[in-house]
Parts: C-alpha cells; sequence; structure tokens
C-alpha cells in the first residue's frame, strides 16, 4: 500500500502556498480549502442562546412556575415555530 502525505500551508499574499522541500518542484499537489478558524463565532452565538434558554428555565423554577397543560401536538407545533424562528435569525 502507498502512502499520500499532507501538509498544511497558508495562501501567501502573492497567492503561492510553501510546501517542505521534500515535495518535489512540479509535483501534483491538491489544494483543499478549509474553514476560516474564527468558524468558533458561529458556536459562540448558539452557546450564548443556550445559555439564556438555561437562565429562563432556571428563573422560571426560582419562581415556582408551573407549566400550562399542552398536548404533544401543541407541544410540537411550538417547537417547529420556535425552530423556523431561530432558522431565520
Amino acid at each position: 500500500m502507498t502512502t499520500t502525505s499532507a501538509f498544511f500551508s497558508t495562501v501567501e499574499s502573492n497567492r503561492t502556498i510553501v510546501l517542505p522541500n521534500s515535495v518535489p518542484i512540479g509535483a501534483r499537489v491538491a489544494v483543499i480549502l478549509l474553514p476560516t478558524e474564527n468558524g468558533d463565532d458561529d458556536n459562540g452565538v448558539r452557546n450564548e442562546r443556550f445559555q439564556q434558554v438555561l437562565n429562563a428555565i432556571r428563573s422560571a423554577i426560582n419562581s415556582n412556575f408551573t407549566t400550562p397543560e399542552i398536548s404533544d401536538q401543541e407541544l410540537n407545533q411550538l417547537i417547529d415555530e420556535a425552530r423556523q424562528l431561530a432558522k431565520t435569525q
């Protein structure tokens, strides 16, 4: 079995990619664009939203909130509406 080496590099301002000397000049290479490192920003927003929900739950528990009677169908409808709202934000 043959192996293929993988190298990680960053595109320079002159649009070149620096590779180790072990890669011969003229070698065929593949380039794969990776997500930017600030992709964690999306997780930060999700985590903040999750924390807000947890805080609301804690607040409801501390105020002795009692949940209203609700059917499974009504609950599913509310969940669907919340998911649709989250997609638009």
